[in-house]
């Protein structure tokens, strides 16, 4: 597993699609390319980039600064903060449970989405022990940290955590 750690990082994402890319041109180009290669390869690009474009997670965009993002936390609504990275493969996995989540339980729960490479997310990484991204920390309405989890988030342990 350690291994493993050292070769998976946030920029795995972006790895991946270029060792993609260049193991398509190398099929493509095989002896003289052509015009339908060249378009052929230009696909692949356009829609590695529009997936990840469309993704990717995103920092939630009604921050200001670090003291504003801990304001809110004990603001009287329990508050799910997501360290993640935009180049994460395991982050960008995570974003549709966590926008399901966020669907399900609408003002009952604040989710707020923090880039662990952004200015906000460095400031806060060592408040709240940012080891790893993904990392889920779950706040009660007065700021009692209830859960907290790397990897995968328990949406059903969330959801029973929220009910109490």
């Amino acid at each position: 597993m350690e291994q493993i750690e050292l070769i998976v990082d946030q920029y795995s994402a972006v790895w991946i699609g270029g060792a993609f890319v260049l193991l398509v041109a190398l099929v493509l180009f095989q002896g003289r390319p052509q015009a339908r290669d060249f378009i052929a390869l230009g696909v692949v690009i356009a829609g590695l980039a529009a997936a990840w474009l469309l993704l990717h997670p995103r920092q939630t965009s009604l921050l200001g600064d670090a003291k504003k993002v801990q304001s809110m936390i004990g603001a009287g609504v329990p508050v799910l903060l997501e360290f993640q990275s935009p180049f994460c493969i395991h982050c960008t996995q995570m974003k549709p449970v966590v926008d399901r989540l966020e669907n399900e339980l609408g003002e009952r729960l604040r989710v707020i989405r923090l880039n662990a490479q952004d200015e906000i997310g460095r400031n806060l990484a060592p408040v709240y022990m940012l080891e790893y991204t993904p990392t889920f920390v779950l706040f009660d309405s007065q700021g009692n940290e209830l859960l907290r989890q790397t990897g995968d988030l328990d949406t059903e342990r969330v959801k029973d955590l929220i009910e109490e």
